[in-house]
């Protein structure tokens, strides 16, 4: 999603007034069309950018999932309400949350619960996130692998973000599945691509189109036959849809839809072989 800029330091009420005002301006007709909610976002919303909430459309979000990578409907349903229900994880971010005062003090997974699904179902052996931020999409794609090794699935991470702070949120004991690279993706995908196949490649990064665009473009070669392609701002760009068709593969998108928030939502691209 489009990011409000963070200030160093302690925030100071005018300038929380002014990025939040920002926030309006830039969603102005999802403002006007959800008035209430926008007053709730100005006055009791700790968050200035990266917001977090719950979506109102998971029904659609396994129906989606199951159409475009040919799964079982009930399968994907299944691994949606599986993190949903896991009280115990939930818990472990939120204590987390609670020491960071511009956050919300409970983890509200959003879209990531496709990302979860998506991993619970295929099972990936290497997956790469492109802008870790705090972590919350991280520790979400490291439940699942860790739920999948239990299962017999062996996985990792690879996590790349430019800020040295980034990845606070990840529980610890997940991190034996992480690999946290603080350098830029430019450098660090090819590397990885060049390394080992990968299943799974998550954009979250720099959402310019050229840079989302050069990293679909860095890690084709090294994704392995049936891998998949997602973008966390498909419903900004098309860097992912052109991508797919200078490929020959196909692409998907689906739009969350937020629950209790002025935010109009973000959504869900997927580049994936042609069958």
């Amino acid at each position: 999603m489009l990011a409000i800029p963070r200030m160093a330091g302690d925030v100071r009420p005018k300038r929380v007034v002014r990025a939040k005002l920002w926030a309006l301006r830039t969603y102005r007709q999802s403002m006007l069309a959800h008035p209430f909610q926008a007053a709730n976002f100005v006055l009791l919303d700790p968050e200035l950018d990266n917001f977090t909430y719950e979506i109102a459309n998971l029904d659609d979000l396994a129906e989606f999932i199951a159409r475009t990578l040919d799964l079982d409907r009930s399968v994907v349903a299944s691994y949606i309400r599986e993190l949903e229900e896991d009280a115990p994880f939930r818990t472990e971010l939120n204590v987390k949350l609670r020491m960071h005062r511009d956050r919300k003090s409970v983890a509200l997974y959003g879209r990531r619960i496709g990302w979860y699904s998506i991993v619970r179902c295929l099972r990936p052996a290497v997956i790469i996130e492109t802008g870790v931020h705090d972590g919350l999409g991280s520790s979400v794609l490291l439940q699942a692998l860790h739920r999948n090794q239990a299962e017999g699935h062996e996985g990792r991470l690879f996590g790349i973000d430019i800020n040295p702070a980034a990845g606070w949120l990840i529980p610890d004991r997940l991190r034996d599945h992480l690999t946290l690279l603080i350098e830029d993706s430019a450098l660090a995908v090819p590397r990885i691509a060049h390394e080992r196949p990968i299943d799974l490649f998550i954009h979250d990064s720099d959402h310019r189109y050229s840079h989302e665009l050069q990293e679909f473009q860095t890690v084709a070669a090294g994704l392995a036959p049936a891998g998949l392609v997602l973008s966390d701002n498909s419903h900004a760009t098309t860097a992912l849809k052109d991508f797919s068709e200078a490929s020959g593969r196909t692409y998907a998108f689906w739009h969350e839809r937020p629950k209790h928030h002025f935010y109009p939502g973000a959504g869900i691209g997927v580049s994936c072989p042609k069958k």
